[in-house]
């Protein structure tokens, strides 16, 4: 194998890939990255772990191909610290692969190809794409609701679904549950699909939809980069130029989310949502440690925040909202209200009620699209 490729290149590559080698399998072939010829003019990367996949190519001068698979770590740092300019790799008998740059040597040993273990593909399966800024919108919608407990597979991930031409993702901890909705345009296909995407396979689909963006930036299709997705053989593709991402999907059944979402409410109170916050903020510094738990005291156009923790002190504050209902008063953990309030961006948010031991609802004031439930608490 013997190839020539720009550092940025080399580079380039390497950063989409490494990450996903696991450094702490049992298996030592895992911690490797496989680089391989496809063609006379590029390199293709690709890392796994069995549960992630990602391959990606980079155009390369080809002099002689074939495959090896050598340390992700330690190649990512050499080729990061080698002077700019072209890299020539080179692999000779017992899979050792010499790096030269300029003045600059390294040999280091490597594996064969052969024993690398095939990502999974997609096949003939049909792909479908989204804009990357709407993958994004709803990831960061409901990533904070998402349950980062392994042991709780049907919980530590996102429910993505494609319904008509609408696609949605859910996630729940089973102490709170963000839903959001995006109408795709008319030219879309017709979408019928449900997956539940791993925490750790949403973490690299963001990366990938951050570097969608980013690579756009400065183009004529800044702002609007796909992301095509398809689903097959139990994984999940998403595939955007020169490089495919695959996540193995849980076998698990996510709950249903439906019968969570509180139908009719009877009590919605608008409110400013910066206002809320900074409430919400201050109010916490005397919270329990604990719970985190504040009562929200609703009346005709008052909503009274107020914290008492026996061995901090107590607190209190009053925010003008629309409301002209009855009064109720409710406990919530304030970090889950801020949680739903940190991934929104309107100016006005309603919270809607409906009894004191009801699940409470917040979502933008002139938005159904998005829902995020918190449950309430008991102080």
């Amino acid at each position: 194998m013997e190839l020539v490729i720009s550092k940025r290149n080399f580079l380039r590559g390497l950063a989409r890939t490494h990450g996903v080698a696991d450094r702490k399998s049992s298996m030592p072939i895992l911690s490797n990255i496989l680089l391989t010829t496809d063609s006379t003019s590029s390199l293709r990367f690709a890392a796994t772990d069995l549960y992630l996949g990602v391959a990606a190519t980079a155009p390369a001068e080809v002099k002689k191909g074939g495959s090896i698979a050598v340390s992700a770590r330690t190649l990512f740092d050499i080729v990061k610290n080698l002077p700019e300019g072209d890299v020539h790799w080179t692999v000779g008998p017992n899979h050792a692969a010499e790096i030269r740059s300029g003045k600059v040597r390294f040999r280091i040993p490597g594996m064969p190809g052969d024993d690398f273990p095939a990502l999974p593909s997609a096949g003939s399966s049909d792909f479908f794409s989204v804009e990357a800024d709407v993958l994004g919108d709803l990831i960061t919608k409901t990533q904070y609701s998402m349950s980062t407990d392994d042991t709780r597979p049907h919980l530590a991930g996102a429910l993505f679904e494609g319904e008509g031409k609408l696609v949605r993702m859910v996630t729940t901890d089973g102490h709170r549950l963000s839903k959001i909705d995006h109408k795709l345009d008319d030219s879309a296909p017709m979408l019928s699909f449900s997956m539940l995407v791993p925490n750790k396979g949403i973490t690299e689909l963001k990366r990938l939809i951050d570097d969608a963006k980013a690579d756009a930036k400065g183009t004529k299709d800044e702002g609007r980069p796909q992301i095509a997705v398809a689903t097959s053989g139990g994984s999940a593709f998403f595939k955007r130029e020169g490089i495919v991402l695959s996540v193995k999907l849980a076998d698990e059944q996510f709950p249903p989310y439906a019968r969570v979402i509180p139908q009719q409410q009877k009590k919605r109170v608008v409110i400013g949502r910066a206002g809320l916050v900074e409430a919400l903020k201050r109010m916490s510094l005397v919270s329990s440690d604990t719970s985190g738990g504040v009562r929200f005291m609703v009346s005709a156009g008052s909503l009274r925040i107020v914290s008492e923790n026996p061995d901090v002190g107590e607190g209190s504050e009053e925010l003008d909202v629309d409301y002209a209902g009855e009064a109720i008063t409710i406990g919530f953990n304030a970090k889950y209200i801020l949680d739903v309030l940190g991934s929104l961006t309107d100016d006005e948010v309603a919270l809607e009620l409906s009894g004191e031991l009801d699940p409470g609802v917040l979502r933008p004031a002139s938005d159904t699209m998005f829902v995020g439930v918190v449950m309430p608490m008991r102080i």
